[in-house]
């Protein structure tokens, strides 16, 4: 990971809402909940960055809990998985979850036709019911962008050494 620069939260905010419109009409859209997410990370961490991530740091990002957009199958598990952990649970499963969860996997199969937009990261778990039985509560942990991040490691689009634009809510104490 590399930083770029501090940012203010009205950025961070401002970036979110031109990719991420909360009354945007698709299935299951958590937009609302995402931006929540990010409020609350501003609440309980005060300090933003920009930063670039490697497809190594991005497959070792944390996340939580993941019913599956309302699907049968959970995901990821209360206890969270990294990126490549879901990836690979995803793999070993992936007809089955195609039918129990069609939405989640449409969300999944829609990133190999997108291109790359921002994610938004914490350095530490939020207090909410997604995060609070994560066994990892540290590092870089997902607020939004879970699909995103699935899909593109699913769909090989880390190509060239891509580097990812993220907006990452971190405690004062990190060095830039």
């Amino acid at each position: 990971m590399k930083i770029i620069e501090k940012v203010s939260f009205e950025e961070v905010l401002k970036q979110f809402r031109a990719e991420h419109d909360a009354d945007h009409p698709h299935e299951v859209n958590t937009n609302a909940d995402a931006e929540e997410s990010l409020q609350r990370a501003q609440i309980l961490f005060g300090e933003w960055h920009r930063v670039s991530l490697t497809r190594e740091d991005i497959l070792q990002v944390r996340l939580p809990w993941h019913l599956s957009c309302g699907g049968d199958m959970e995901l990821v598990p209360k206890t969270g998985l990294s990126v490549q952990e879901t990836v690979e649970k995803l793999s070993n499963v992936k007809i089955q979850f195609k039918d129990s969860c069609p939405v989640c996997f449409n969300k999944l199969q829609r990133m190999q036709y997108l291109p790359f937009t921002p994610l938004f990261l914490s350095t530490q778990a939020l207090d909410t019911e997604d995060y609070n039985e994560l066994t990892i509560k540290s590092g870089l942990i997902h607020l939004d962008g879970l699909h995103r991040m699935i899909g593109w490691e699913l769909h090989g689009l880390f190509i060239n050494n891509s580097l990812i634009e993220a907006y990452l809510a971190s405690n004062p104490n990190i060095t830039t």
